[in-house]
């Protein structure tokens, strides 16, 4: 029988007195302490939970996923418009999430998304709080610290919801956070399999959480020190379903990423805008002077778990798990300053700011976490009181408050249902009667804006697959009040795979810079021969509507036209994944004739129409 060793005491914070482990007045002081660190978990979650639910609402592109959502439950596949294989939704599980909810409820989808996002956000929190509370059990009474950064800054609460796939992601994060600090060296293998299986699933979350993914997965194998098969279990749970998953999409659609990811050029760089971008963030809720107390915070942490490394073998467990959202939240918050930032006001860099609270949320209760914790509520007082101006639609240049300017523009403080949209948003009016007018007319026919964003029609080739195009400048309420026949022709690029590979060019808000005009337009859909009138509302010469068609049947253009919309055969899935990369890769030029003369001087593959 072995000796009982002798108590030591846990290494503290500096300005924490050393807390011995004596089995009797530990067991008896820790009840209460237990009740506090429920109530920091609950308190907080429910606090969040009210927060975002007085700022429910869907925003136009969380209405994006709600077409290839409606096109799945019709038999038509994850499509954004029948008859062409592209890939809209940026959030691949979101999209498929959204799917089952609505074919088990049979509930407008706008409605489940905000309610999941929600609940998914909550939840997600929720299990962060958890994890940061175990992360530092041991360690005597616990403080809240990070967590008033989630409680004072708006946009984490308009990100509950706005039907984007931001729930989704919350929850993930706080899930894998929670199951990391749970992993032990020695646990089962089932338990590291598990884990490493919802680490892997950031990419489907979101394409950018694959560095989340990468940095989690490395603390898990750090933490565990699996031998090769361990190892290979642990990455074979992880890679198996987005690897699955990435060879189902370069043969089903022909990319290797979402339309949006090409469209929005998410490998450029543009590091100013981006650090503009996160200013943008940080400024008008006074995040600034919140830097260097949670950042003095996260150093003590670490200094703490590292003198615990030297003084006994579980330490090094704590430093692999603590630094993993610190690296991820970094390393993801460069991405964002060197990709040039979001349109959307403070959305893009929101999840690099959850994982970097993540170790901080809460802290041991210190001298000196004591004092942090006293300025850390006089800022949250300040950030919450009349003082602090509300940020404004029109204060910056580089992005806009989109829940604001939607609240505005419906005339509704919670827009959470489709028809909110489809029968409030004021452009669509006019666009719904025309939309009726069309399907009912004698011939096909092509909706068009001119320069002022009126909308016009004019007819269609006689050989249109489609009774109706509509050109899509709000891609997301659009696709919601066409009919899933029709085709929504995203004049962004979004769901377009021809405006999603025209070559970038700096002018417009963030993600938005491709702008496919009218030329192509009527290049594509048109008749032969459209009147004159309708070429000049379009603002469209004759001659750049004749180059745009000859450079739409010439070369890597329209071979990448074949690849989405022939018939889905094994002999095309293949040449689609075969040529998944140089696809990816393929940019042609926005202007008619340049776009002719790259590609029509060579066949598909010479490479001529490339634009890196």
């Amino acid at each position: 029988m072995r000796t009982p060793a002798t108590p030591e005491a846990v290494p503290s914070l500096p300005g924490q007195r050393a807390f011995s482990a004596r089995p009797p007045a530990a067991v008896e002081g820790l009840r209460p302490v237990h009740g506090w660190h429920a109530a920091l978990i609950a308190v907080p979650t429910a606090a969040l939970f009210v927060l975002g639910y007085r700022r429910r609402w869907i925003c136009d592109d969380g209405l994006i996923y709600l077409r290839p959502v409606r096109q799945i439950l019709a038999g038509n596949g994850p499509v954004f418009n029948v008859g062409e294989r592209a890939e809209s939704s940026t959030g691949t599980l979101w999209q498929w999430l959204l799917a089952l909810a609505t074919w088990v409820t049979g509930e407008d989808p706008a409605f489940l998304a905000v309610g999941l996002g929600l609940v998914l956000s909550t939840a997600g929190f929720a299990f962060a709080l958890l994890a940061t509370c175990r992360l530092h059990r041991g360690a005597g009474p616990l403080l809240p610290a990070g967590v008033f950064v989630l409680l004072a800054v708006p946009p984490f609460w308009s990100y509950m919801t706005s039907g984007l796939e931001s729930g989704l992601g919350t929850f993930w994060t706080g899930l894998s956070w929670w199951l990391l600090t749970r992993t032990r060296r020695g646990q089962e293998a089932r338990l590291t399999c598990t884990a490493a299986f919802v680490f892997g699933l950031g990419p489907l979350v979101r394409p950018d959480l694959a560095v989340v993914t990468a940095c989690f997965l490395a603390a898990l194998w750090w933490v565990l020190r699996p031998a090769r098969r361990g190892t290979a279990a642990m990455l074979a749970s992880a890679g198996a379903v987005p690897l699955a998953y990435e060879v189902f999409r370069a043969g089903y659609y022909g990319v290797l990423v979402p339309l949006p990811a090409i469209a929005k050029e998410a490998s450029a760089s543009d590091w100013s805008r981006g650090a503009g971008y996160v200013q943008e963030t940080l400024g008008p809720y006074w995040l600034w002077p919140v830097v260097p107390v949670l950042g003095a915070l996260a150093v003590l942490l670490v200094r703490r778990t590292r003198r615990e490394q030297r003084e006994r073998a579980p330490g090094r467990v704590s430093l692999a798990v603590l630094l993993a959202p610190l690296a991820a939240g970094l390393l993801l918050a460069g991405y964002v300053v060197r990709v040039g930032g979001d349109y959307m006001h403070a959305r893009m860099i929101l999840p690099a700011l959850v994982l970097l609270l993540l170790p901080v949320l809460v802290v041991p209760a210190t001298r000196v976490t004591g004092v942090a914790g006293v300025l850390l509520v006089v800022w949250l007082c300040a950030a919450v009181s009349p003082l602090r101006t509300p940020f404004d639609v029109r204060s910056t240049p580089g992005s806009f408050n989109v829940r604001s300017s939607d609240v505005e523009s419906l005339g509704d403080h919670n827009p959470v249902r489709t028809a909110t949209w489809v029968d409030n948003w004021p452009a669509l009016p006019e666009g719904r009667a025309m939309l009726a007018r069309a399907e009912r007319a004698p011939v096909p026919t092509l909706l068009y804006f001119d320069a002022g964003r009126r909308l016009h029609a004019t007819p269609m080739r006689a050989d249109s697959p489609y009774q109706v195009v509509i050109v899509g400048r709000h891609l997301g309420v659009t696709g919601a009040a066409a009919p899933l026949d029709a085709y929504v022709n995203d004049a962004w690029g979004l769901a377009s795979p021809i405006g999603a590979h025209l070559a970038l060019e700096r002018w417009s808000w963030p993600g938005h810079e491709k702008f496919l005009r009218n030329h192509w337009v009527f290049a594509e859909w048109a008749a032969q021969h459209p009147p004159q009138r309708d070429l000049l509302r379009a603002g469209a010469p004759r001659e750049a509507v004749e180059a745009a068609r000859a450079a739409l049947e010439c070369g890597d253009l329209a071979e990448l036209r074949e690849s989405v919309r022939a018939p889905l055969t094994a002999e095309r899935f293949w040449r689609n994944l075969t040529g998944a990369v140089e696809r990816t890769q393929f940019r042609f030029a926005r202007w008619p004739a340049a776009a002719r003369q790259a590609l029509c001087d060579r066949p598909a593959g010479g490479r001529s129409g490339l634009t890196r």
